[in-house]
């Protein structure tokens, strides 16, 4: 009877075995559909993607070849320029200075010579003094007519960009549609 029992319990065992291989063999199936349909779905979502950049390049590159440039003309210092602006050039809100008989260091520089004093009267376009910056001789020249109500800097003094360096007060009401 005990040999019955044991080849039972043997045939039990070796049922067990081959129900947790059978088991394992379908976990392992199961889990490579599952790798092999996450592979085929990234496949189509990279396709999918490279199909739009492609049609986004296509359409980028058949509207540059549309557009062609408008040209806008400005005069600066008596020379007229042609040139392109970009949206966001023309979107930007116009600049207009606080107060056109302010006199500010457009860069840093070292203060050369200075042509004017307080009280001397200047016409525009009349060189008030030079400024040095990256070792070239800047003129700084009167935007408009007027006094020179003060001068706040002194020969070979350092000058950072934005600091106040003349004060004029005009002859008349500046004009506020003329850029200066």
């Amino acid at each position: 009877m005990a040999t019955n029992k044991e080849s039972d319990k043997n045939k039990d065992i070796k049922q067990e075995r081959k129900e947790k291989k059978e088991q394992e063999k379908r976990e392992k199936k199961e889990k490579k559909e599952i790798e092999k349909k996450e592979k085929e779905k990234r496949r189509k979502e990279k396709e999918k993607k490279d199909k739009k950049q492609k049609k986004d390049r296509k359409e980028k590159k058949e509207k540059k070849a549309v557009e062609t440039p408008v040209y806008s003309e400005f005069e600066l210092n008596g020379t007229i320029y042609k040139t392109t602006f970009p949206a966001h050039f023309k979107q930007a809100k116009k600049w207009k200075p606080t107060d056109i008989g302010e006199i500010e260091s457009i860069i840093t520089g070292t203060i050369k010579n200075i042509f004017v004093k307080k009280g001397d009267e200047v016409k525009k376009g009349d060189c008030l003094l030079f400024l040095e910056a990256m070792k070239m001789n800047n003129e700084i020249l009167s935007p408009i007519d007027g006094v020179v109500q003060d001068v706040f800097i002194i020969e070979n003094s350092k000058v950072t960009k934005g600091t106040l360096m003349i004060k004029i007060v005009p002859d008349a009401a500046p004009d506020p549609d003329v850029f200066y």
